[in-house]
């Protein structure tokens, strides 16, 4: 069924003769065309008044969307599991400089650098020392990277695990230690962390639509190209499970902003406090605060391999935005401009990038196959590996590193040896040895320039 791609979701009325700087009207200017084909449900607060709709880029694949359609929100739950931390902390329940070893129930020693613990701390503002994703994290679907992953293995690799800094001096973002951070409070509170969530924070909420599982809308890797969902243990989910509506994000948005007198008023407050500086950034209880004009914001996004996400928090203006995505954005910044220009027009907001004509007739064959990336000082993030491959008569690159690897994505050939995919500013160009040969290439996004040495 096709219908008007601009969606108002507090009535889920077809839009029509949208108003000039209105919620629909900057979805429109900032989608309308775009390559990507996403659908995105976005919500804006500004003091007592709060606003949402949707709009598809592509107005022949347009999906409905509305206010109660859940999606994947990713890594956003990471703020929830601060929250949930926040609260335990306010209850006197947890203590943010506790060792983590002891909330964890095992008889394996937890890593530790030169005698200094992991605190809790450290784990909620990614300065625990521990890698992006565990050294051994081995992956059976890359359409669903997590579904295998136990708390067994977790707790392996964590004792397995050798700290790169000392815990709370450097930042480095990691889903491991917001595994191990989930699972320690399971440990504490003997609870299941589904529980922990329902009970703590989803219920005093009134966010009864929002689960660690359940059924979604459709997610899409790309323009007609369906992705699976990504499931995580229940016990692991603070790393990013979290399902949810732009009906119930909405009260949580509300709340984060003071509009909640129940229970978790106190932690609602205590979660938007910054707790330390790595680095000169300063980090808080999963949120990043991040400069806005003259003031910080506070700021989180997430993706899986068919949705993304991004919240944006600014209570010195008693404002907030989301934007939920039923396609990966992760590598365009997931939308962060037309989220950040919401909570502050002064933002400038992206333009729609438009769909590329792409040459035909070129034998793809000569650039199949796997190339490790480097830079100027040797393997590019330890092992980070492109590999191409022909599907329906197109060249698809897909990512790896560190056991994670990325959706495939098709690129568009523009002749000579050159590939692109113009939405994440990317462009491959295969280098040809005297016998014809491809032997390596040349790998460009954005200020990143390295090469690629065939396998």
């Amino acid at each position: 069924m096709q219908m008007s791609p601009a969606i108002l979701l507090s009535g889920l009325m077809v839009g029509t003769g949208l108003q000039a700087d209105s919620l629909e009207s900057l979805l429109e200017k900032r989608l309308a065309g775009d390559r990507s084909g996403v659908c995105a449900a976005a919500v804006y607060i500004d003091g007592e008044r709060s606003e949402m709709a949707a709009y598809c880029a592509d107005p022949d694949n347009a999906r409905e969307l509305g206010a109660d359609s859940r999606f994947e929100i990713g890594s956003i739950s990471k703020a929830f599991l601060g929250l949930l931390v926040a609260r335990m902390v306010e209850r006197g329940e947890l203590d943010l400089d506790q060792p983590v070893a002891e909330l964890l129930s095992t008889d394996s020693p937890l890593p530790e650098y030169e005698d200094r613990p992991i605190r809790v701390i450290d784990l909620l503002t990614h300065t625990s020392g521990l890698p992006r994703l565990p050294d051994n994290f081995e992956i059976a679907d890359p359409n669903n990277p997590y579904a295998d992953y136990t708390p067994e293995k977790l707790l392996d690799d964590l004792a397995a695990a050798e700290l790169e800094s000392a815990p709370g001096e450097r930042y480095v973002y990691s889903n491991f230690g917001y595994m191990v951070l989930s699972l320690a409070l399971v440990h504490h509170t003997g609870k299941p962390l589904a529980e922990l969530f329902d009970e703590q924070i989803f219920k005093p909420l009134g966010m009864n639509q929002t689960s660690l599982s359940g059924s979604t809308v459709q997610g899409h890797g790309g323009p007609g190209r369906k992705a699976s969902n990504w499931d995580f243990h229940p016990d692991l989910g603070g790393v990013g499970a979290i399902r949810s509506t732009p009906a119930d994000m909405t009260r949580w948005l509300q709340a984060l902003l003071g509009r909640h007198e129940g229970p978790l008023k106190n932690a609602l407050s205590r979660a938007g406090k910054t707790l330390n500086e790595p680095n000169g950034e300063p980090q808080g209880y999963a949120w990043a605060f991040i400069p806005l004009g003259e003031r910080q914001v506070m700021a989180h996004d997430g993706g899986t391999g068919g949705f993304s996400s991004i919240a944006i928090v600014d209570p010195e203006n008693d404002r907030a935005s989301l934007v939920l995505m039923d396609t990966t954005m992760v590598m365009r910044g997931s939308l962060g401009d037309l989220a950040l220009h919401l909570v502050d027009r002064d933002f400038e907001m992206q333009e729609p990038l438009p769909a590329a004509e792409a040459v035909t007739g070129i034998d793809l064959e000569p650039y199949a196959g796997r190339f490790a990336l480097y830079d100027d000082e040797g393997p590019f993030m330890g092992d980070f590996i492109v590999e191409f491959s022909i599907e329906d008569e197109e060249l698809h690159i897909q990512a790896s590193s560190g056991g994670q690897v990325q959706p495939k994505l098709p690129m568009v050939a523009e002749g000579d040896g050159r590939f692109t995919i113009a939405e994440l500013d990317l462009t491959i160009d295969f280098v040809h040895a005297e016998d014809g040969r491809v032997e390596r290439l040349d790998f460009s996004q954005g200020p990143l320039e390295l090469r690629g040495e065939r396998q």
